[in-house]
């Protein structure tokens, strides 16, 4: 079939799904070659269709349908014919569903709105490097019995709704440490609609969420109600609500890059192969890794896409976008994408993975890869080079990285520090990171690849990387547990690299570990509060970095840095060997903000002409004028 063609003659740009008026539903579903087209009508998930009504076909390839009554509350499926073979799915434009997702429900969402809706907005920043992002998965958060959530809220959204749990000595845990530690936006891991959790008993298995089923409602599995279409919904709403008057952003990672299934998915029972791309052998293709990839290049693929994101950010305000393998997409799709997003929220936030699974059906210079940034300017990505400086290749367990002895490393450090990427346009197109949910943990990594020292020296790299991150120009971005050397061991001295479908024993955070490792909490909190307080590690510009960044000299695989600006002027010392380092400074007093144990936006200590920098740490030091 020449889909080119199927895009020229039927590409339509109204709206699809299923709509209450005062007195009546319409619906409309997009299938321009399909034989016919279905309605089915059930009054609950266990009975047969009550009625199955025939839908009429538009010129534009849209089949419509107007019951002359609200329908609230009623569960619906479409059936196509295709070669005379009638298959019936999921409405891909469903906005609810009933229990693991199989059939669509109607509903108003309006009245799913939790009380105080209407006055929240979306978090606002000046640029997207004022942003400090916490990746988190909403059941690894609370799934563990030391979050002292209640057993009932547990891995749910209702456990990101109270700010007053905590540890029996007092330290808060969910909601209570992230407003502790400062961190401007959340970024969610899969809550749309997902395959590999049974909904009705999610304790019996486990999965991460990369597995796409409906794009366009949540999963049942974080409710506290997942046979209650609506509750999901009003429950999702409410953690946004709860996060957003914390002043916490939400953003919401989305897999637009395949779909678990494919024939048998929603958009691949509509239109059949419109959705997916093939090789030239007719297969699917796989860039994804996860046995098919989304067609975003094609007309109403992308519109799907799109409407799918706006209806995220507009129906639900979400304040930003993580694309999971985004080089699988096309740029004109992500470019769309950022444009329609920041006319709605400037201050929304766009990034994801820039490359893909595997080899894709799309010509490189279309893909939306980081090596195409520079066509992407609304959009930033993941900075692998840096993370891997860091600790080491992340793919190597034993690889050693700068802040473990390999100072090898050096240059790339410094150039990461000063935002630079050598695909990036801007250092707001760079997401600094070392640690998130894909491989093993920084701290595993370091238990790993660092044989015979002891824990306190792999706690001393530990921090250095996150004051890495922290400290570098562009969007820090850490995984949750990552300030509490969050590990997955699986016993024997191994450790779970690959923890997608792992129980919650693998993959829930152990906030015990904020007791022990409180020092560790504590140095992050202080970091970020000092990123805060500074706008010359916030810099926009590759024009602004060059005329304010010196680097000074320094040997032995040290790295001293110097940002000025018209008020102040920082040093940045970083001694990654283990031993300690003298440092000179320049003319001047010089106060102490960041050191090898503590962090903070009010100055620690004085210093003038010279200062000894512990082994394996960094120190920074502001001077006024």
């Amino acid at each position: 079939m020449d889909f080119a063609d199927i895009d020229r003659k039927f590409s339509y740009d109204g709206e699809l799904g299923v709509f209450l008026g005062e007195n009546e539903t319409s619906f409309s579903v997009w299938a321009p070659v399909a034989e016919s087209v279905e309605l089915r009508l059930y009054s609950s998930e266990a009975n047969p269709p009550g009625e199955i009504i025939p839908m009429a076909a538009g010129a534009d390839g849209v089949w419509r349908y107007v019951y002359p009554m609200r329908l609230e509350g009623i569960f619906y499926n479409y059936s196509f014919t295709y070669g005379g073979e009638t298959r019936e799915g999921v409405d891909a434009y469903a906005r609810a569903a009933g229990a693991n997702g199989k059939m669509g429900v109607v509903v108003d969402l309006e009245k799913l709105n939790p009380d105080g809706w209407g006055d929240s907005g979306y978090v606002t920043l000046r640029s997207p490097a004022d942003a400090v992002i916490y990746e988190m998965s909403v059941r690894d958060f609370s799934a563990d019995p030391s979050s002292h959530v209640p057993p009932e809220e547990r891995g749910k959204f209702a456990a990101l709704t109270n700010p007053d749990y905590s540890l029996s000595t007092g330290e808060p845990t969910c909601l209570g440490h992230l407003k502790r530690l400062g961190v401007t936006h959340v970024q969610i891991m899969p809550v749309f609609d997902f395959e590999g959790v049974d909904e009705l008993n999610p304790s019996r298995s486990y999965n991460w969420g990369y597995n796409p089923a409906n794009y366009n409602l949540p999963d049942g599995s974080f409710s506290l109600n997942p046979k209650e279409p609506g509750e999901r919904i009003r429950e999702l709403k409410k953690m946004i609500l709860t996060l957003h008057r914390a002043g916490i952003g939400v953003i919401m990672d989305v897999v637009y890059n395949h779909t678990y299934r494919t024939e048998d998915s929603p958009l691949g029972i509509s239109f059949p192969g419109y959705y997916y791309r093939r090789d030239g052998l007719g297969r699917y293709s796989n860039g994804s890794g996860c046995g098919n990839e989304i067609a975003s290049e094609r007309a109403m693929v992308r519109k799907y896409i799109i409407d799918s994101v706006m209806f995220w950010a507009r129906e639900y305000k979400i304040d930003g976008f993580r694309f999971d393998l985004m080089g699988v997409m096309d740029i004109d799709t992500v470019n769309m994408i950022s444009e329609r997003l920041k006319k709605l929220n400037p201050s929304a936030i766009v990034y994801g993975e820039g490359w893909s699974g595997g080899e894709i059906a799309l010509s490189h210079e279309k893909a939306a890869s980081r090596f195409n940034a520079r066509h992407m300017p609304g959009c930033a990505f993941f900075n692998d080079g840096f993370r891997d400086a860091i600790k080491g290749d992340t793919f190597a367990d034993a690889a050693l990285g700068y802040i473990s002895g390999n100072y090898h490393y050096r240059q790339t450090v410094i150039n990461g520090l000063l935002g630079y990427a050598p695909w990036a346009g801007s250092p707001c197109q760079t997401v600094n990171y070392c640690e998130a949910h894909d491989n093993l943990t920084l701290w595993d990594k370091l238990c790993v690849s660092v044989g015979n020292v002891s824990d306190e020296d792999r706690k001393k790299m530990s921090r250095l990387a996150m004051a890495l991150v922290m400290l570098a120009q562009g969007i820090p971005f850490i995984q949750s547990g990552q300030e509490l050397l969050r590990s997955k061991p699986l016993g024997n001295g191994k450790f779970d690299g690959n923890s997608y479908r792992s129980p919650d024993s693998v993959n829930s955070i152990k906030w015990n570990l904020l007791r022990e490792n409180a020092r560790e909490a504590e140095y992050c909190r202080g970091l970020i509060e000092f990123r805060k307080a500074h706008s010359l590690l916030r810099m926009t510009n590759y024009y602004e970095i060059e005329h304010s960044s010196e680097v000074l000299s320094s040997q032995d695989g040290t790295i001293a840095l110097r940002l000025s600006g018209a008020e102040e002027s920082m040093l940045i010392l970083v001694n990654p060997i283990p031993r300690a380092k003298m440092f000179m400074l320049p003319d001047g007093e010089w106060y102490l903000h960041v050191s090898d144990i503590a962090a903070s936006a009010k100055p620690m200590a004085t210093y003038c002409e010279g200062v000894v920098v512990p082994p394996i740490s960094a120190m920074v030091l502001v001077r006024k004028g």
